[in-house]
């Protein structure tokens, strides 16, 4: 329960997160910066900038038109006036010419009509031109009342200067609204008659000033109809426009920006719907493929946290400076902290040493961005250190400068306390004096050591991957390994004794245990083999035995072992229907050679009678010492009672000569008693009591002789 809520509270964290930065990359998109509202700003100000423009030149274009017809509307009048003065003054009376002036300065078409002397001063007020006529003439030809000269300073130097030249000029003052002629007045043949005192070709000038107020008029209504319908026209373009480029470009954008922030927060199944067959309607095409592709070949966000949440690894997540930007729920459970205590604390805080790459690490880290396993000790809440085999990742945030780096740690604790228990096993198992041998479930050996080494002479090469077989002896039958197997898959061990071959080739017992190793769903995944040379002590116990069962001196079985031999002879007589003989045999003259010549030629003498007696009977028989001089010999398997009497008499003439003991001849006889079995008794003492009656009557009859008890010691009823 506790793992589940810190998954739900991580990934609730991680949505946060999530719907924040989305929340502030939509809230940092100022107004001015959208597309729309840019779109809409560049249209107005294009369209603007265009409509000024074009009426700029339009207006420019039409104004200039306009004065341009003023002009010659002007031009012409003035022409035409300038020929009627002429034609005036060629009639030779200048108050015609006086009278005319006055009359068309009065019509509303003109300002003023004004001629000028070559000297800049006003003609027909002074008589200035009427005396120098007049002189020319050497008469009084000409009169007419005079006026006050008036000088003309209103005029442009430069500009009359041309006019007396003979070159006609205009000039156009906007700003007070006048059009201004400059009209030379040039003197033909005819007017040489009465002005030839002067022979210039120009003899004034005349200034003919117009009101361009009804040009303006129009000028300015022209502009007003512009303004109006290029407003008009530039509204209804822009409109049109707006429209089209909302519907065909700005609209599938919007869509195309809002799937892309669809699979930016994770939703893969975010598609765009266009039906425009533009360039744009193939991008959004284009961008429903991708996101099938990426669909294809990305997991989704959640997926992605549910990954990071079920790792059974430790995954932290820090900015360059170590500060834990993200850590996975097996870090909390494995640390003991809470997601917000871990949250901006530095990742060299959790580690005990902080975390120290060598330089070898280091120039991996740098070259490819990566290095494994990187062994720390992090402390856990409680202060308890935690062994961790980390891998160092680094991973490119934003720009060049920055990166993340992510760490991915495996709790070795209880990997680096289970290397300690086989380095401890296998110290222990390197210098056990038991032969420890492994097979894997096929019963091949994988593992031996050095004991198993010394004990069957082979080496570890030798026996890897071959099977245990190669020890047989060959001494137990299949039986006895059937048995095993049965016992091994029934009750998962066995142990007992066997037999096996060392390389060399000889054959030694071998104390052996075999336990079988299962995994967790109860498969045979190994067999442990322990076993121990024990030929040392086999011989010491069959030592130990013989001690127990033989005569110390003789080396003959002792009446222990003879009591036991003895039972197991009558009984398999008993069963198959054969004799047993029983020998008591007593040394006769023993004691006196023991006390003449010392316990030491005794014991030789004994021991010369074990080995005479043995070479006497059968290997199949019985010679055994049961008392200071006293033999027993059990015969089995014999048909006849006669065969007991044939050893009897080979016995006696043993006896019948000195036997050589210490280089000593002794002089010894002996007395023989009989018994059989299970003719006498089946029972082994009442038979030995029987023998030994019988011997005892030999004895007391004269010695070197034999008795049988059921033919000498039984009373005839």
């Amino acid at each position: 329960m506790t793992d589940n809520r810190v998954r739900e509270e991580q990934k609730q964290t991680i949505r946060e997160r999530a719907l924040n930065k989305s929340g502030s990359n939509t809230n940092r998109i100022s107004w001015l910066n959208r597309l729309n509202s840019r779109f809409q700003l560049t249209l107005i100000v294009v369209l603007l900038v265009s409509f000024a423009a074009s009426q700029y030149l339009l207006f420019s274009k039409q104004q200039v038109s306009i004065y341009q017809e003023e002009v010659e509307r002007a031009s012409f009048m003035a022409d035409g006036l300038s020929r009627s003065l002429q034609t005036l003054m060629l009639s030779g009376n200048a108050s015609y010419a006086v009278d005319w002036l006055d009359r068309i300065s009065n019509s509303p078409e003109l300002l003023s009509v004004q001629v000028i002397r070559k000297d800049q001063s006003e003609a027909f007020l002074d008589g200035k031109t009427l005396d120098a006529v007049n002189r020319h003439l050497e008469s009084e030809l000409f009169t007419r009342p005079l006026h006050a000269s008036r000088q003309v300073t209103d005029i442009d130097a430069d500009s009359f200067a041309k006019a007396k030249d003979g070159e006609q000029l205009s000039n156009l003052d906007e700003s007070n609204g006048t059009l201004t002629f400059l009209l030379p007045i040039k003197s033909g043949d005819e007017c040489q008659s009465c002005h030839g005192y002067d022979p210039s070709n120009v003899r004034g000038v005349l200034r003919i000033t117009t009101s361009v107020a009804h040009a303006q008029q129009r000028i300015e209504q022209a502009q007003h109809d512009m303004i109006f319908y290029g407003l008009s026209v530039a509204f209804i373009i822009g409109l049109l426009l707006s429209l089209f480029i909302r519907r065909q470009i700005l609209t599938p954008l919007e869509k195309l920006s809002e799937a892309a922030s669809g699979i930016a927060d994770g939703d893969l199944e975010t598609r765009v719907d266009m039906q425009s067959k533009t360039e744009i309607g193939r991008l959004g095409e284009s961008f429903n493929h991708m996101t099938d592709a990426l669909k294809s070949s990305t997991v989704s966000r959640e997926y992605f946290e549910t990954i990071m949440e079920s790792m059974g690894e430790m995954l932290f997540v820090t900015d360059m400076e170590q500060h834990i930007e993200f850590a996975n729920p097996t870090v909390l459970t494995t640390l003991g902290y809470e997601m917000e205590e871990l949250q901006g604390k530095t990742l060299n805080s959790l580690i005990k040493g902080g975390m120290e790459l060598t330089k070898d690490e280091a120039e991996q880290l740098a070259k490819v961005g990566k290095v494994k396993s990187v062994e720390y000790e992090f402390l856990n809440k409680s202060g308890q250190k935690v062994s961790v085999m980390v891998t160092i990742t680094t991973m490119q945030h934003g720009d060049d400068e920055n990166y993340l780096i992510v760490l991915a740690g495996r709790d070795i604790t209880q990997q680096k306390m289970a290397e300690k228990e086989l380095r401890l096993a296998a110290k222990v198992m390197e210098n056990d004096s038991s032969a420890i041998l492994i097979c894997d479930e096929n019963a091949n050996i994988v593992l031996v050591n050095p004991a198993f080494c010394e004990i069957t002479g082979y080496s570890k090469e030798e026996v890897i991957g071959k099977n245990p077989r190669i020890l047989s002896s060959g001494k137990q039958p299949p039986e006895f390994y059937k048995n095993m197997w049965n016992s091994l898959h029934n009750d998962g061990m066995w142990s007992g004794e066997i037999w096996n071959r060392r390389k060399t080739g000889g054959i030694y017992p071998e104390r052996l245990s075999i336990t079988v190793v299962r995994n967790e769903e109860g498969e045979i995944t190994n067999f442990v083999s322990l076993f121990t040379d024990i030929t040392e002590q086999k011989d010491i116990e069959q030592r130990l035995s013989h001690l127990a069962h033989h005569d110390s001196l003789t080396g003959l079985p002792n009446r222990t072992l003879f009591t036991d031999r003895l039972e197991h002879a009558l009984a398999h007589a008993c069963r198959d229907k054969h004799k047993v003989g029983l020998m008591f045999i007593d040394i006769d003259g023993f004691k006196s050679i023991n006390d003449n010549h010392g316990h030491d030629v005794g014991d030789a003498l004994l021991c010369a009678i074990a080995d005479a007696l043995s070479e006497l009977v059968r290997d199949a028989d019985t010679v055994a010492r049961v008392g200071g001089d006293e033999f027993v010999i059990i015969l089995e398997n014999l048909n006849r009672f006669d065969d007991m009497i044939l050893v009897a008499d080979k016995i006696l003439k043993c006896f019948s000569t000195p036997t050589m003991a210490a280089d000593i001849a002794c002089d010894v006889g002996c007395s023989v008693g009989i018994a059989s079995g299970p003719d006498d008794s089946s029972s082994a003492d009442e038979l030995v009591k029987m023998a030994d009656t019988a011997m005892y009557l030999a004895k007391t009859s004269g010695k070197q002789q034999y008795r049988i008890y059921s033919r000498d010691c039984v009373k005839p009823e």
